[in-house]
């Protein structure tokens, strides 16, 4: 049964950090996509952890990708502001 909590919950937060990630981009908000990469970051770092292969060690790459361009988000709005 526990197995199964586990699977659910990285489920959930794979589906947060999507709808969240879609959110982000639809409205530019920073801290939409902020909270995107953090609800993928547990998921993703225990398949970075796995010793599976080097496709698998990319998988880390998405929520990098989501803080950096939450990142260039926020410095636009002060630029802009």
């Amino acid at each position: 049964m526990g197995f199964f909590l586990v699977g659910i919950l990285l489920w959930s937060l794979v589906i947060a950090a999507v709808v969240l990630a879609i959110v982000g981009f639809w409205r530019k908000s920073w801290q939409a996509l902020a909270w995107s990469g953090i609800a993928l970051l547990p998921p993703m770092l225990l398949i970075f952890m796995g010793e599976e292969g080097t496709w698998f060690r990319l998988s880390i790459l998405l929520p990098l990708l989501l803080f950096i361009a939450a990142f260039l988000m926020k410095q636009q709005k002060i630029q802009s502001s």
